[in-house]
């Protein structure tokens, strides 16, 4: 009788921890990065690779949470530490291909969405998110834009605005609303 009991309690709190949220549902518990921003591999420009969990990225983000000073959620335009936009200054120093560069934003481990960098001197549209290259030595604030050259060649849903990303932006103390 009390091992029947026992084995009933055992198996009933093995079947109330089972319904429990998983620390992975609440973005502040996890444990990856707040906010990091990829190139796409190499080996994938110029693919047709339609899921955004498929793309190649490089080893090492380009930008993480550390990298911003400020982040206008409302404009969704950004300030970067001097040695973040000069990295960027740097990487695109020779300048863009036509159909720009490809990157992925990542919040919390989970890839939020695609883009890419783009010169304002583009001839070729993008139905995307934008990031404008770096072009003043001095800085400058930066913004995430929708298609290019305007927003009239965006197509989709609107991904800037993620919940991770304003948790990430506001956490890291650099939100500005």
């Amino acid at each position: 009788m009390i091992k029947k009991l026992t084995l009933t309690l055992v198996l009933a709190a093995l079947a109330l921890s089972a319904c429990q949220p998983s620390a992975g549902d609440d973005p502040a518990s996890l444990n990856d990065e707040p906010f990091e921003l990829y190139l796409v591999a190499e080996t994938a420009i110029g693919q047709e690779i339609e899921d955004i969990e498929e793309l190649p990225l490089v080893n090492v983000p380009l930008l993480t949470i550390d990298d911003f000073i400020n982040y206008y959620w409302e404009a969704h335009a950004f300030d970067l530490t001097p040695e973040a936009y000069q990295t960027l200054v740097a990487v695109f120093s020779a300048g863009l291909p036509t159909d720009g560069v490809p990157f992925v934003v990542k919040s919390y481990g989970e890839r939020i969405y695609s883009g890419a960098f783009y010169s304002l001197f583009s001839s070729t549209s993008y139905d995307g998110v934008v990031i404008f290259e770096p072009m003043d030595p001095a800085g400058m604030t930066m913004f995430v834009v929708l298609g290019y050259p305007s927003s009239d060649f965006f197509t989709g849903e609107d991904p800037r605005a993620h919940a991770n990303l304003k948790q990430a932006f506001e956490e890291a103390g650099v939100l500005r609303e």
